[in-house]
């Protein structure tokens, strides 16, 4: 009985199917072939559910069915009645994705039309803003980087690789306005793969300009988006309770902007072209494959 209810629980919860058909499966498992009616009673599913439940079965693979007065259930070979389950279930949920990328299609354009109407009124209303740098920030960052319409300036201390949709943002941006400046001053390392250090690359080329220097000479993580804009980066405080996040800080302070601009040309001065420095990194990797 126990064993019985396990595989019940287990059929349920990690494979989808309801408990009344978990029940179902089970029993037809253990006891063989039964009629509707047999079923009812062994597994103690209501009667007028019993029907439904068998249905449901059959057409996720689980069970066929022998036409008769009445019709006998019986289960399929369990190897192939759980591939079967599989293979319905993951269309299933392919229908589903399918739907909600419809409807977010639709969505898309309708909110998008909204949002264009009152993104500067927020922005123009809220001139300090504090969030995380978490994906909903570098979602929002991407935006701030393809509206950009003079010059993007960005001094970082990360020495990660910058996110793909960074990326994406910033040869977007460079391909609407030939106009536009991205300058970028950071630091590369040799735990960049050669992937990369290859898309890096590709940006720099597009017409980002980047440069070298250590991020020891880098005291502050900033970004200037046309002189009105400034995004502070920085740590958290670690606590036993929280782990250390990357914490940011978004201002509409123009002469904060300039501030920075200046303290970035400073920067800019010491840095050293950054293409050398990456081809030389690609060198080195690829000697040693």
């Amino acid at each position: 009985m126990q064993e019985r209810l396990k595989l019940a629980e287990i059929l349920n919860k990690q494979l989808g199917l309801t408990p009344y058909e978990s029940r179902a499966y089970v029993s037809l498992m253990i006891q063989g072939p039964m009629t509707p009616t047999e079923l009812a009673q062994r597994a103690s599913i209501p009667r007028p559910r019993t029907y439904d439940v068998l249905r449901s079965l059959v057409e996720k693979g689980l069970l066929m069915e022998q036409s008769g007065r009445p019709s006998i259930y019986a289960v399929v070979e369990p190897a192939q009645g759980l591939k079967n389950l599989l293979i319905a279930t993951e269309m299933e949920t392919l229908r589903q994705v399918e739907e909600k990328r419809k409807t977010a299609q639709t969505l898309t354009k309708l909110l998008s039309q909204m949002y264009e109407k009152s993104k500067n009124l927020k922005l123009e209303r809220s001139k300090v803003w504090f969030t995380r740098r978490d994906t909903a920030f570098i979602a929002i960052y991407c935006e701030a980087i393809r509206n950009c319409r003079k010059e993007f300036l960005v001094a970082t201390t990360d020495v990660r690789p910058p996110e793909k949709e960074i990326l994406e943002a910033v040869e977007y941006a460079l391909s609407k306005s030939r106009s536009l400046a991205i300058r970028v001053i950071r630091q590369i390392t040799k735990l960049w793969t050669l992937k990369e250090l290859e898309e890096y690359e590709k940006v720099i080329r597009t017409g980002s300009q980047v440069r070298y220097l250590d991020v020891k000479e880098i005291p502050l993580r900033f970004a200037v988006f046309d002189e009105k804009d400034v995004i502070l980066v920085f740590p958290s405080e670690p606590s036993s309770a929280m782990p250390q996040m990357i914490e940011a800080l978004w201002l509409r302070i123009p002469p904060l902007a300039k501030v920075l601009r200046d303290h970035f040309e400073a920067l800019w001065g010491k840095g050293k072209p950054m293409l050398p420095v990456l081809e030389k990194i690609k060198r080195a990797k690829k000697k040693k494959r």
